[in-house]
């Protein structure tokens, strides 16, 4: 089944602050923990704004496809996802397919639930940024729960806000990951 994902993210310069005014909110803590995040291409996906991606998360593995990936407000796609029950065979019947990994990134990360809007604040190599993801209205709601400026909101991924981050640097994008060990 194909649903809408809508979002945006904030970039956080004081974590704990974020996390008291969420509490404080009566936001609830679902999960915790370190991510993967594999993206495959055949050298046309991203190109036609597609995300074809495998995410280990703890015990569970999630196969992702996003179309129709769209920027205003918020970003906007088109997703269909799917548990896979093994990370290594799923990898092997993309590669089989044509599609290698093009990108690996991780991060550590912390959900949250606050009025059906789901909040992740994520731990990347190169920042912290917290991800709101939900209706239009929940979003916006958060947003001003939260005392953040809608003006500074950022539809970018993290591939994009790497990229930046590295011409920035004037550094080579590399995989985006805390240790070398790859899955």
């Amino acid at each position: 089944m194909i649903s809408k994902e809508i979002e945006i993210k904030f970039e956080v310069k004081n974590e704990n602050e974020i996390i008291d005014k969420l509490k404080a909110l009566g936001a609830e803590k679902t999960k915790e923990g370190f991510e993967h995040n594999s993206v495959f291409d055949n050298g046309e996906l991203r190109e036609k704004g597609i995300l074809l991606r495998l995410r280990k998360f703890g015990n569970k593995n999630t196969l992702t496809l996003k179309t129709g990936i769209t920027k205003g407000e918020f970003k906007e796609a088109n997703e269909i996802e799917i548990e896979v029950s093994d990370f290594q065979r799923m990898k092997a019947v993309l590669e089989s397919l044509g599609y290698g990994v093009s990108w690996v990134y991780e991060k550590k990360t912390t959900h949250f639930i606050l009025n059906g809007t789901k909040i992740s604040l994520d731990r990347i190599p190169f920042g912290t940024y917290m991800e709101i993801e939900g209706t239009r209205k929940g979003i916006r709601d958060v947003i001003e729960k939260l005392g953040l400026d809608p003006e500074k909101g950022i539809t970018k991924t993290y591939f994009e806000l790497y990229q930046d981050s590295c011409k920035e640097k004037e550094e080579e994008m590399k995989n985006l990951v805390f240790w070398r060990k790859s899955l």
